[in-house]
C-alpha cells in the first residue's frame, strides 16, 4: 500500500484518472506495472527536495523520449530520475516491481543497478538509494573521442593523428554516437579517462 503521508519535503499530485492511465499505455503502447499504475491513482507524479521526480501521466511520455528509453532500453520504461542524471527504470511487465537505476548517459539495463525488488516499499521510504545488486559496475564514466584517421574529405586537424576531439565526454552518450555514425565510426577510438580503463575500446568495426 502506498502511504507517502511521513515524507519531508514532498510535493505530490492529485491522482490520475484510469483514462489518463490509459491513454499514456496507448500513446507509449506499453503495459504499465500495476504498483506504478496504484501510485499513479494515488499521486500523479511526486518530488522530493525539488530534486528528485516521479513522472505522473504529464511528463512520462516527453521524459522517456528524452532519455531515449524505447531505443536504448528497449523493454523497459523510465518512471522517475533523481535530478542529477540516474533514471528509475522497471521492466514493462505487469507484475514487475523491482526498480532500476541507470545513469542516463548509459542508458543500458545492462548497465543498471537494482535498488529496490519491492516499489511500493521503495516509495514509501522516499525512493531512498540502497544498492542491492549491480548487473554491472565495468564501464567508465568519461572518455576521449580519438580520430585515429582521416574521414573522405579530411578534417581539420587530421592531419596529426591520433587527434584527439573531445575529452571527459560521457562515455555512454560517446557509444551512442559512434554506433549512429556507422561507417564514419571507423575512423574513431575512445579511449576510457578512468585510471582502471588503462585500455582503448575501439568502436571501429574494421
Amino acid at each position: 500500500m502506498i502511504d507517502l503521508s511521513n515524507l519531508p519535503d514532498l510535493i505530490k499530485n492529485n491522482s490520475a484518472s484510469d483514462a489518463e492511465i490509459k491513454e499514456v499505455e496507448d500513446l507509449m503502447k506499453v503495459k504499465l506495472p500495476h504498483t506504478y499504475k496504484n501510485l499513479l491513482k494515488y499521486t500523479n507524479g511526486f518530488s522530493i527536495g525539488g530534486g528528485l521526480l516521479i513522472y505522473g501521466t504529464d511528463d512520462i511520455i516527453e521524459r522517456n523520449a528524452t532519455w531515449e528509453v524505447n531505443e536504448y532500453a528497449n523493454g523497459y520504461v523510465a518512471i522517475g530520475d533523481d535530478g542529477g542524471g540516474n533514471v528509475f527504470l522497471m521492466l514493462q511487465r505487469i507484475e514487475e516491481t523491482a526498480v532500476l537505476m541507470v545513469n542516463g548517459g548509459v542508458m543500458n539495463p545492462n548497465y543498471a543497478t537494482v535498488i529496490s525488488s519491492d516499489f511500493n516499499d521503495w516509495i514509501n521510504s522516499g525512493c531512498f538509494i540502497e544498492t542491492a545488486e549491480e548487473t554491472t559496475n565495468d564501464f567508465p564514466d568519461n572518455c576521449s573521442i580519438i580520430l585515429i584517421k582521416s574521414p573522405n574529405g579530411g578534417l581539420n586537424g587530421s592531419k596529426n593523428l591520433p587527434f584527439t576531439l573531445a575529452q571527459e565526454f560521457p562515455y555512454g552518450k560517446a557509444k551512442k554516437l559512434i554506433e549512429k555514425l556507422g561507417e564514419l565510426g571507423s575512423v574513431l577510438n575512445l579511449t576510457f579517462s578512468l585510471s582502471k580503463y588503462s585500455s582503448r575500446y575501439n568502436d571501429s568495426r574494421r
